[in-house]
């Protein structure tokens, strides 16, 4: 892969066609054994020798002899390279792979394109290889744009080639140093290998307003140019006001389109990790006072070096905080201090977002009255999300073969008791509507294959009557009643059969501590289970969370600096999309460049 060629080329004036023609190909007619071979002088013209330059044994090398046993003689007195890394004696100077790596490098390292008008990079690359021409920051910054529009036409041919749906997260971020709005769109998949994908496929600056209708015009235009504005599964996102206006004209375009399912039920998803952070801050403005009496005390104690070592004393003796009037005063807020923090560490390890919402219930029938109120107003913020994020994570839950339906019916019960019936049927059924569109979907891709191939192959009904066929009429004489009969017991069995997803919940659950692949169970399990091992796929690619895109803006922050403020939009796109498609592909992990691309 050189930066010669591209799909869109761009105009580089910059001397690059004179750097390109600096290297002069070698004649045909000339044998690539004498770079390893040095002809001898003899007194006998017609008697020429060769000696080889890696272990001085001398050949000979008569026109008429050829450069065979030369050859034969290199290729197994030369000792192998190591696996990426050219061999020397075949070694050639390539401008366009040398200025490929450059922008690697550029690219990896979050560098300033004028790193290649440094003295020191170009006193390395000079030592490295007499070859190599100095290049300026403008002639990077357009190789990396066409490094950029070559690998983005890879990812889009990856997602082109995706067997299933496409679920998305995004986010928006502000960058301090150019005050520009940037959008970050992420797309996640499961492969045909059943892997789990992930590739920012947007990071564009935004133009005011930043209201949800205009930002519902980027996601469209975004999805449009991808190609994959037909295979969208959901979209999650934070709990900003203007997504959910985003979300609702996006629904409405799907619509018109046809392209979501169960009408958007499992259309959006709110972002687990804000909504969590939500809840904890409503609870601890409540709390502030005690928050705040520890912080001063901490700031006390470090302004002394006394005080300090008095603390650490009294910590070793596993806190008992009685050596002093004034601390046995405060031992009931120590006290309520120890209790706090232990609620808040079910929010710090939390991995069931259900045992929260249990937590929030028993806290508030318990016995600690102080976190009463606390409770309360964190247990208003999480149900105004509840509803419509337990429907995913519930069919989740039911698609992992460790949990399944009685899981599910475990934690409700838990929660509400006698009332949980209810919940679950909301969920199996919305999970049941979910299913049945996937088997419409399969009936109807088979149906046009079937109808492509089978034309010819079908017979009008009552055909043969109408055309007077003497010898397919029965009017009572010879009768079959045993095919008669093998055709009412399909017809029997197709009307009482039970679906995928009923055959499975029945089947036994898996150990529940057992560690498994779910990805890699349900891949094996699509012989078995096809419709519903395509649903599984699509919906256990659902992000809870915009994790996903908000770790691009910390690579924004180094891409955008106060010494990198400069850079045009499109030139900050490539450079965080082509760092997010080189650690995808492994590039991070101190793979070679060469096995990288290929």
């Amino acid at each position: 892969m050189t930066m010669a060629s591209s799909n869109t080329p761009i105009p580089v004036d910059d001397g690059f066609n004179e750097y390109e023609s600096a290297v002069k190909r070698q004649k045909s007619t000339t044998s690539k054994v004498w770079d390893e071979m040095t002809k001898l002088e003899c007194e006998n013209k017609n008697q020429l020798k060769a000696q080889c330059n890696h272990c001085k044994t001398i050949f000979s090398a008569k026109s008429s002899s050829g450069t065979s046993h030369l050859r034969r003689h290199l290729n197994s007195s030369t000792q192998p390279s190591p696996e990426g890394v050219p061999s020397i004696k075949n070694y050639k100077f390539d401008a366009d792979e040398c200025r490929q790596a450059i922008s690697t490098f550029l690219v990896c390292g979050k560098h300033s394109f004028r790193t290649v008008e440094e003295p020191g990079f170009r006193y390395m690359m000079r030592i490295a290889s007499p070859n190599f021409k100095n290049i300026s920051r403008q002639t990077a910054t357009r190789d990396v744009l066409k490094y950029y529009a070559k690998e983005r036409d890879h990812v889009k041919e990856e997602l082109g080639k995706a067997p299933g749906l496409i679920c998305l997260t995004s986010d928006n971020w502000n960058s301090e140093h150019t005050n520009d709005e940037y959008i970050c769109v992420t797309a996640h998949w499961v492969d045909k290998d059943w892997k789990l994908q992930k590739r920012i496929i947007r990071f564009r600056a935004l133009f005011p307003p930043y209201d949800g209708l205009h930002i519902a015009d980027e996601l469209v235009l975004c999805l449009s140019q991808w190609g994959i504005d037909k295979k969208i599964f959901s979209i999650t996102l934070d709990n900003a006001s203007y997504n959910d206006v985003m979300v609702s004209c996006l629904k409405n375009r799907f619509r018109a389109n046809r392209a979501i399912l169960c009408d958007g039920a499992f259309f959006q998803v709110r972002c687990c990790a804000h909504i969590l952070n939500l809840i904890v801050k409503a609870g601890l403005e409540l709390a502030d006072d005690v928050v705040c009496k520890i912080r001063n005390g901490i700031r006390y104690i470090k302004k002394s070096g006394v005080r300090r070592k008095r603390f650490y004393d009294v910590a070793d003796k596993s806190f008992h905080l009685n050596v002093t009037k004034k601390l046995r005063q405060d031992v009931e807020e120590w006290r309520n201090v120890a209790i706090l923090c232990k609620f808040l560490k079910v929010f710090y390890d939390v991995t069931c977002v259900w045992k929260v919402h249990k937590l929030l219930v028993d806290i508030v029938k318990g016995s600690y009255s102080f976190l009463t109120p606390m409770v309360k107003q964190m247990q208003e913020k999480f149900n105004k999300y509840w509803a419509e994020y337990s429907l995913i994570l519930s069919c989740a839950a039911i698609l992992d073969p460790r949990y399944k339906l009685n899981y599910v019916q475990y934690c409700f019960k838990t929660i509400y008791g006698v009332h949980a019936s209810d919940f679950v049927e909301t969920i199996l059924s919305n999970l049941r509507l979910l299913f049945d569109e996937y088997v419409k979907k399969s009936k109807s891709m088979s149906s046009s294959l079937a109808g492509s191939s089978n034309v010819s192959d079908k017979i009008p009904v009552g055909s043969g009557l109408d055309e007077h066929d003497d010898n397919s009429a029965d009017f009572g004489g010879y009768f079959d009643e045993s095919d008669d009969y093998k055709k009412y017991l399909n017809e029997s069995s197709t009307r009482s059969e039970k679906s995928q997803l009923d055959n499975y919940l029945e089947e036994p659950e898996l150990e529940l501590n057992s560690q498994i692949d779910v990805l890699d169970y349900w891949s094996k399990s699509s012989v078995r289970y096809n419709e519903l091992s395509l649903l599984a796929r699509d919906l256990l690619a659902i992000p809870i969370s915009t994790v996903a895109s908000e770790s691009a803006f910390s690579m924004g922050k180094k891409v955008i600096t106060p010494i990198k403020s400069s850079l045009k939009p499109k030139t900050v796109q490539a450079v965080v999309c082509l760092d997010d498609w080189m650690r995808a592909k492994g590039f991070s992990a101190g793979n070679c460049y060469s096995r990288f691309i290929v």
